[in-house]
């Protein structure tokens, strides 16, 4: 975004230097990536309010800070916005309709409702930043409850791929793999004094289980040992039941562990109302993650499109208040935006032709303005700030 002065407001003056402006930055010549495009920065009669010229050199700083923090939140949010939806749209809500952002700039003009120019400077910016500070607020809330929902949606997802070891057997042993018909034959037995242990056996264990299994506690009810066909892991580990009393258990579970055969015993006591309960979860956090996606996409458009309205109107503030600094009162300069090729010096050189002349003033040679946002390390002779409305890289970007 630069500025250079006009002629007491002339518009003969700023059509003049458009022209020269798109002229020497043709779209795709090796200055430029786009054409310039005019940005319709209050001046002359329409000027912004700002006080005393004191008030000016307050508020470089001052709109310094609001520039850059705007500017943070405008970029977390593209970023947000994007993790939520990779072909999201960035469009800006104008006149009410939505439209894409290249078109909001062109036709960017300032928003006399939201900060009247009869107001001074100081106090629309503090009004702007209030808003756009409980818009980042509230973005900030809902993706943390939106993150939560996630969190519970993975503790409870199936996990297909890990071992048996650590897998919830809900998701092995589930209604249409077990037998449970009231016979000798179930899968798993329960009763007043029997119960049904579940074990992991590692790769080239199960000769040796089978031979011991039945002397390791008393009470452990002898060829009950049964593997569960079709369900070993990717490391060979294959998962078995045995039937036992249930004084057993703990005596069973020691010396599982004692062995030194690494054989793993799974709390686990089958249910078809457990796996019904847990479907039933899973099935409810997949509809509330999907909900607050979508409630969340909502807001992240709405946001972003608020934030990024108030971030042009900031740097349209700076480009006022520099322009004021550098060609005095009454207010009376050109301001547009150009997209340079890359990191050109020679583009900088041929604004400084076509601009140059134009710039001087009663504060000239008095005043710079930096090209990077403040660095203080390179000063032009005209007005002049960065801006990068996108950080993330898409080929379809407008």
């Amino acid at each position: 975004m630069v500025a250079a002065n006009c002629e007491k407001g002339s518009a003969a003056a700023k059509d003049q230097l458009f022209t020269d402006l798109k002229a020497r930055f043709k779209p795709g010549s090796s200055y430029s990536e786009a054409a310039p495009l005019k940005f319709a920065v209050p001046d002359g009669e329409q000027a912004l309010s700002f006080g005393s010229f004191d008030n000016l050199i307050r508020l470089t700083d001052e709109l310094a800070k609001s520039d850059s923090q705007v500017e943070s939140i405008v970029h977390r949010m593209e970023r947000q916005y994007l993790e939520l939806d990779p072909a999201a749209e960035f469009l800006v809500q104008s006149q009410r309709e939505r439209i894409p952002f290249l078109r909001y700039l062109q036709n960017w003009r300032w928003d006399e409702a939201k900060y009247p120019r009869s107001r001074v400077i100081s106090d629309n910016i503090t009004m702007l930043m209030t808003v756009v500070n409980k818009l980042d607020e509230e973005a900030r809330n809902k993706t943390a409850q939106y993150n939560e929902l996630k969190t519970q949606k993975t503790n409870l997802a199936k996990k297909d791929n890990a071992s048996l070891l650590v897998r919830d057997l809900v998701d092995v042993l589930t209604p249409d793999q077990v037998k449970m018909k009231g016979s000798a034959q179930d899968d798993f037995v329960f009763t007043e004094h029997l119960t049904t242990v579940c074990l992991v056996i590692p790769r080239g264990g199960e000769q040796e289980f089978l031979k011991m299994y039945e002397s390791m506690q008393e009470n452990v009810v002898p060829r009950s040992a049964r593997k569960f066909e079709g369900h070993d892991d990717k490391d060979g580990n294959s998962l078995w039941r045995v039937v036992m009393f249930r004084s057993a258990v703990e005596g069973f579970k020691k010396q599982c562990r004692e062995c030194g055969k690494r054989f793993s015993v799974r709390d686990f006591e089958y249910s078809e109302e457990a796996f019904k309960k847990l479907k039933a979860q899973r099935d409810q956090i997949e509809e509330q993650v999907k909900q607050q996606n979508h409630i969340l996409q909502n807001l992240y458009q709405a946001a972003w499109s608020d934030s990024m309205v108030a971030w042009i109107h900031v740097k349209a503030m700076r480009v006022f208040v520099e322009s004021v600094l550098r060609y005095g009162m009454p207010p009376s300069f050109a301001a547009f935006i150009i997209q340079p090729r890359g990191n050109n010096p020679n583009a900088r050189r041929a604004l400084a032709d076509v601009m140059g002349k134009s710039s001087a003033g009663p504060f000239a040679g008095g005043r710079g303005t930096a090209a990077d946002d403040d660095a203080g390390e390179e000063y032009y002779p005209y007005v002049s700030f960065n801006f990068c409305p996108f950080t993330v890289p898409r080929p379809d970007r407008t």
